[in-house]
């Protein structure tokens, strides 16, 4: 099959050689234009295989050792957490097939697949592939052909070493690459990680070619022309690490290598750019000797601490390769993390095995049949969630004092200065045996990743997860574990790694999502404070647009959700707007040469145009939640409204904010009459006095009279509030007190109060003439003595006792009696 067929191979259409292996197999299309084995992707209704299929030249010809020999090599590499080889294998008369299931992306498609791989994700990656040829020296198979295309990688960036070549030629002639191309160049790009040793020529290596001119001669099917050493898969793996590190570039063509091989080429100005240590650490692999070459045990122990973080080998391995077991149901969520898990993880058939059917002791089971069963991803969430108490401590510990960066952020806003179980930002995270540290850490400053650590590596875990997870419950503990990631990593992976993903929650079909969704978008974004050039606009482009639908959601809470983040949105893109004109006023952008022209004038308008841009945005949102149907939803705006008023302008606030404010007093619901009352005095402060004299004050003038005491008492309040702020003039003044001495004898303690306040503020606002000769002959009859000063504790302490309630309710029933004779 590899060591004595002819290089030239009959072909046919190979969907006729897929339907060999019966009808529940399917083909889908080819996935290359290699010679020697024919690559195709197939549909199964479990799932896309890949099938590999060897065209016999001859019908008679058997395959039965090489079968033999993958069944051995799959039984021995079977429990190895990084290896997934080949599951199956079928004989017709026209072809040998190899199958195992299909896996999305290779490692030469992620490393150009965005989000591009960080620093410590091309060394997770790295470590797992030397961990699992460490481990698979250990059960003593080699694997012969090893190369970016051969190395699997998962959505959350775990490692498969697949497609093992025990079938294909240990040596290759030198002076003929045609058998390189036939064998090993499946992708086509002349790129080479065979060990140089491998190559050999019939004056420099007699043994060799007089065994492959004796395998020619005889019945050599199925037997090996030499055994691929440590060192062979050593270098090969070398190349591999290289490629990874220098973005995609290969390290060798066929050419090269061959240079390389007789000391002619000099790979030190390639590996120039990569880090010190993983450079030294590729120099080993690919010694030209190779007997200088170390074994995968010794590279991983040299390189442990130094290349490699510790946490890889003490924690972070093991627990990611724990994760993707599949458990019996909820049983992952309440084991406790331990360090020493075992090392290997069972295939990947047996990961996709449905969960066990028996509930775990203790757990209720739903009779009906309509609930959502939790899928693996779930199981996996809630495992994540409910370890992270433990799983912290590892992110953090590679994490130096040089990493971190001390970032003050100004949070003296009302969103911050904020009313205790009222506001949802800060959030408060509800992970087991962990404590909320985002408030606290919200007033005294927070320590910011500067460069991406092991969180990272979990962060990629749960974004895999998260769009697989069934339950509502599952996703919004995964928005928990977001909020707990986000102070390790770097503002530049919040944005790009996280958001999208609880973007795509926004459109979930459980409210309770939505509404979490939300809640920690405006969180993580909050928490950002240094952007890219890539991510100025985010705003206008990207989440004001995907969050437009949330306006109009048919559940309340989600719109009183969006209603209580609206501040926080607008906020927040005021200050991404400010980072963006920063950086183009550092020069940060490339600006072209017409762009070098780009004076002062120019820049102001460009920020004015974007910031009138941005409150258009705003208000058209505003507008539709400030005449939701919900009172809810109105009052959920209401709250905190001063800041909307300070980003309106006092034109908008005018137009949009107070004309739909004031027909909320025709509200039944009193609490929304009260809601108004409490912000109106922000409101106020920005209108302008106009406003206020025309609009404002006659409707709280008249809504003294409301028939709740509550929205009353609130009323005087905010009189008080505006009155201490200075905006009424004195004509107004001695009208509001004629309109509120009457409170002072109410039998409602908080009117009194109210009231008792509002007089004590106008007074200090007054001359001490027109205190004592206008203000205090009124003010006497409610009083059992006269006072010294006419403050709020004076009046309190020498007010009348108030009308006895009981007299009120005979009053309004004889009224009543009067109405109706």
């Amino acid at each position: 099959m590899g060591n004595a067929q002819s290089l030239t191979r009959t072909s046919g259409a190979l969907d006729s050689f897929v339907a060999e292996l019966g009808g529940d197999m399917v083909y889908e299309g080819s996935l290359g234009s290699a010679r020697f084995l024919k690559t195709v992707k197939c549909r199964h209704k479990n799932g896309y295989l890949v099938v590999k299929i060897f065209v016999k030249p001859d019908p008679g010809l058997s395959l039965r050792k090489y079968h033999r020999r993958l069944k051995v090599e799959r039984e021995a590499l079977s429990d190895i957490a990084n290896v997934y080889n080949y599951q199956n294998f079928a004989e017709t008369d026209k072809a040998g097939y190899v199958i195992r299931q299909w896996v999305a992306s290779s490692l030469y498609d992620r490393i150009s697949t965005r989000p591009f791989l960080s620093m410590i994700e091309k060394k997770w990656i790295a470590f797992q592939l030397l961990n699992a040829l460490h481990d698979t020296r250990n059960r003593k198979i080699s694997h012969g052909d090893i190369k970016s295309e051969n190395i699997l990688v998962t959505s959350w960036n775990w490692v498969y070493l697949s497609d093992f070549a025990s079938y294909k030629p240990t040596y290759l002639p030198l002076d003929d690459p045609s058998d390189f191309s036939f064998f090993f160049d499946t992708s086509g790009r002349r790129t080479c990680y065979i060990a140089p040793e491998r190559f050999y020529t019939a004056a420099n290596n007699p043994d060799i070619s007089a065994k492959k001119s004796r395998l020619a001669l005889e019945d050599g099917e199925g037997r090996r022309d030499g055994k691929v050493t440590e060192a062979m898969d050593c270098f090969s793996a070398g190349c591999v690490v290289a490629e990874l590190f220098l973005e995609g570039a290969p390290l060798f063509t066929l050419s090269q290598l061959f240079k390389y091989r007789e000391g002619e080429f000099s790979v030190d100005s390639q590996l120039s750019t990569i880090d010190e240590g993983v450079r030294n650490l590729i120099k080993q692999m690919i010694a030209v000797d190779p007997s200088s070459r170390p074994t995968f045990d010794t590279l991983l122990h040299t390189s442990r601490g130094t290349v490699f973080p510790e946490s890889f080998y003490s924690f972070l391995h093991n627990y990611v390769s724990s994760v993707n077991e599949t458990h019996t149901p909820l049983a992952s969520a309440m084991s406790p993390v331990n360090p020493a898990y075992p090392s290997t993880l069972s295939t990947t058939t047996s990961a996709i095995k449905p969960p066990s059917t028996q509930p775990p002791p203790g757990v209720v089971v739903s009779d009906q049949s309509n609930d959502p069963l939790p899928s693996d991803s779930d199981h996996r969430m809630d495992r994540i969630w409910a370890d992270f108490e433990s799983v912290e401590p590892y992110l953090a510990s590679d994490s130096g004092e040089d990493t971190m960066t001390d970032v003050k952020v100004d949070y003296t806003s009302s969103v911050v200065s904020s009313k205790p179980f009222q506001d949802v930002l800060p959030v408060e995270l509800y992970i087991p045996n962990r404590e909320s540290k985002l408030r606290s850490a919200w007033s005294a400053g927070k320590r910011a990743a500067s460069e991406d650590g092991p969180a990272l590596i979990i962060l990629a875990l749960v974004c895999a997860n998260i769009r697989n997870c069934y339950l509502p419950s599952s996703k919004v503990r995964a928005l928990d574990v977001f909020l707990a990631l986000s102070s390790h990593l770097t503002d530049e992976a919040k944005l790009d790694r996280m958001v999208p993903y609880i973007v795509d929650l926004l459109h979930d079909d459980a409210a309770v999502v939505r509404s979490a969704a939300l809640r920690t978008l405006m969180q993580i974004l909050m928490l950002v404070t240094v952007i890219t050039p890539s991510n100025a606009a985010i705003f206008p482009e990207y989440i004001i647009p995907v969050i437009a639908h949330l306006v109009r959601d048919p559940e309340v809470s989600v719109r009183c959700m969006y209603s209580q983040c609206i501040v926080a949105l607008a906020d927040t893109a005021v200050r991404y707007l400010e980072m963006g004109q920063a950086l183009k006023a550092h020069g940060t952008y490339n600006l072209s040469a017409d762009a070098q022209e780009y004076d002062e004038a120019h820049f102001e308008v460009s920020y004015d145009a974007s910031m009138q841009d941005l409150q258009n945005s705003v208000q058209e949102h505003l507008a539709t939640l400030l005449v939701d149907p919900s009172s809810v939803v109105k009052r959920a705006v209401l709250h905190n409204i001063s800041s909307l008023c300070i980003f309106l302008g006092r034109q908008k606030t005018n137009d949009v904010l107070l004309s739909h404010m004031i027909t909320y007093l025709n509200d039944r619901d009193w609490l929304l009459r009260y809601a108004f009352f409490d912000s109106i005095v922000d409101v106020a402060a920005c209108a302008g006095g106009r406003s206020l004299e025309d609009y404002i004050l006659p409707l709280m003038i008249q809504a003294l009279s409301d028939v709740e005491e509550s929205v009353v008492a609130k009323v005087l309040a905010s009189l008080t509030s505006l009155c201490e702020l200075g905006l009424f003039q004195k004509i107004k003044i001695w009208e509001l007190m004629s309109a509120t001495l009457g409170f002072l004898y109410h039998p409602n303690i908080w009117i009194r109060q109210a009231a008792t306040a509002f007089i004590a503020s106008a007074a200090k606002h007054l001359p001490p003439s027109d205190v004592w000769c206008i203000l205090y002959p009124s003010l006497k009859h409610f009083l059992r003595s006269d006072i010294r000063d006419v403050d709020e504790q004076s009046l309190l302490t020498s007010l009348k006792p108030p009308v006895r309630i009981v007299f009120v309710l005979d009053f309004l029933l004889n009224a009543v009696v009067i109405a109706f004779c």
